[in-house]
């Protein structure tokens, strides 16, 4: 399973959010929200005008790690699950002229490094803008990796 940001491949799809929790799942003939294992809701790229994610940002590049040594000391001298989760981000996309907010769940406290959520956000601007893109789908785990490597140059 590759990861980057608020991108994931699971299934063999490329994957924005949680898999187990509120996500798109971008497949090359639609995009299907969906929570967890359920069913979902599909749209068709082309009734899509719009997708924009709007999710927690930092400008920290390990966020994850952060969260996850932070929460594990504060549960160690707890010595208890201290029942913090990531808050969700939302997703809104412009079906056939009207917008509809969608909640996306988050793989972690914190807010994703910023660089990544331009990246993924650049990425569903392409599949809009360009459909013959969309065939790209078919091998999420070059997506991901593409995504971080831009990430990353452009953080410097």
């Amino acid at each position: 399973m590759k990861r980057y940001g608020p991108l994931i491949v699971a299934d063999g799809v490329l994957v924005v959010g949680d898999p187990g929790r509120g996500h798109l799942r971008l497949r090359e003939d639609a995009v299907v929200h969906r929570h967890g294992a359920g069913a979902g809701v599909v749209f068709a790229w082309e009734h899509l005008s719009s997708v924009r994610l709007d999710v927690p940002t930092t400008g920290f590049r390990y966020p994850g790690l952060a969260s996850t040594i932070g929460l594990g000391l504060l549960a160690a001298a707890a010595q208890e699950d201290v029942g913090i989760g990531p808050d969700d981000g939302s997703v809104e996309i412009i079906v056939n002229g009207e917008s509809q907010r969608l909640d996306l769940g988050r793989h972690h406290v914190g807010g994703y490094w910023r660089p990544t959520v331009v990246g993924a956000q650049r990425l569903l601007d392409q599949f809009i803008a360009h459909p013959e893109q969309r065939r790209l789908l078919a091998r999420p785990e070059v997506l991901v990796d593409l995504a971080a490597k831009l990430a990353r140059h452009r953080a410097g």
